[in-house]
């Protein structure tokens, strides 16, 4: 999360240098996903070493409070993690440094103060979908 993801949601990383990062962390394509990957893909899903971690980094436009906004995403997941466990990893990574709240309204998301809230903002929540892992991402929104 602090190598790859953070620095990807805060734009210090490209897509490209993100990629690059998890893969120094031993990161890998999926079995069977050997095709090249597309000059204009927008997401790319990683596998760690002993299969036990995924890592989802993506961009592009969605749709957040009725705008468009460019977001890059950076999620881990495990089979073998749950929400609380990723939650605890969030807090570990936000403790007592006063640039990220928690939401009071979800306890599982953290917002990062930035000097242009007008510009971007930046987030890390725990989200987990019924049948699905559960993911921990880091979030950037450009507007």
């Amino acid at each position: 999360m602090a190598r790859v993801c953070l620095p990807y949601a805060s734009r210090a990383k490209t897509f490209e240098a993100a990629i690059r990062a998890a893969r120094d962390m031993e990161f890998r394509r999926p079995v069977g996903n050997s095709a090249p990957l597309d000059e204009w893909v927008t997401a790319v899903e990683l596998v760690s070493k002993d299969g036990r971690w995924r890592l989802r980094i993506e961009e592009g436009t969605v749709t957040e409070d009725g705008r468009d906004v460019y977001s890059v995403t950076c999620g881990v997941s495990s089979t073998q993690a749950s929400a609380r466990e990723l939650g605890e990893v969030a807090r570990l990574v936000v403790r007592g440094n006063p640039m990220w709240s928690q939401d009071p309204a979800a306890p599982w998301r953290w917002h990062r103060r930035t000097p242009h809230p007008d510009e971007y903002a930046i987030r890390i929540d725990v989200t987990e979908a019924p049948g699905q892992r559960a993911v921990l991402a880091a979030r950037g929104s450009y507007y």
